[in-house]
């Protein structure tokens, strides 16, 4: 049987700005920031205004400090970091900053020995399956597993779903290569979204009968 893998891919290096940069350092420093920096992304919107972008940093920042998780000075620092990251308004600095996120943790189910590839195509031997972009993928001789990225699922993903529409369209190509690539395939919708938002994507999914569809977030990258 023919492997399936994914080829053509951006580097990563090339999606990692600046204010990412200082982000991730921020983060490996003060590793219980995590789950507040994600759940501020997450929730993020391209339409609020800086006032209420900086509102929203700041309550952030300071329930952190409020906890103990790092010291003022630090939290003057994080304020910084987070104003820089949210003054770049395109959803491509939240996107890439998931898929930064999940290509440093690496895959969710496949085990052992993988491959890491952003942004490419998925092909089946020297054949393409498809021209629609794969976010993050991961491959190995235990098999593949592929990841559709959105940082706010529950925004990204609503009704309709039907396989006729733009969205349906992608949910049926993700949930297809499943079947087409076989067993050890994985195929994920990922995002920073919470439990309760997770397991609601999770649902709907298999009620526009999305079965093969996994669903990763914010747990899953911590």
């Amino acid at each position: 049987m023919k492997k399936c893998s994914c080829r053509k891919g951006k580097s990563l290096k090339l999606l990692i700005s600046d204010e990412m940069k200082e982000l991730f350092r921020f983060m490996k420093r003060y590793p219980e920031v995590k789950p507040f920096v994600f759940a501020l992304i997450n929730t993020y919107r391209p339409t609020d205004s800086d006032r209420v972008t900086a509102e929203r940093v700041f309550h952030a920042v300071r329930e952190c400090y409020e906890l103990g998780i790092f010291s003022f000075a630090a939290a003057v620092e994080l304020l910084s970091i987070l104003k820089s990251f949210f003054l770049r308004r395109t959803d491509s600095q939240r996107g890439n900053f998931l898929e930064a996120v999940l290509s440093k943790n690496g895959p969710v189910c496949l085990k052992g020995r993988v491959r890491r590839f952003n942004q490419c195509r998925l092909y089946k031997g020297m054949m393409k399956i498809s021209d629609k972009e794969v976010d993050v993928a991961f491959s190995g001789p235990k098999g593949l597993e592929i990841h559709e990225c959105k940082a706010n699922m529950v925004r990204q993903w609503r009704d309709p779903l039907y396989k006729r529409t733009k969205k349906g369209r992608k949910l049926k190509f993700l949930n297809d290569v499943v079947e087409e690539c076989g067993q050890q395939t994985f195929a994920f919708c990922t995002g920073l979204d919470g439990n309760f938002a997770t397991k609601y994507i999770r649902e709907l999914f298999k009620a526009y009968g999305y079965r093969n569809l996994l669903v990763a977030g914010r747990k899953d990258l911590i």
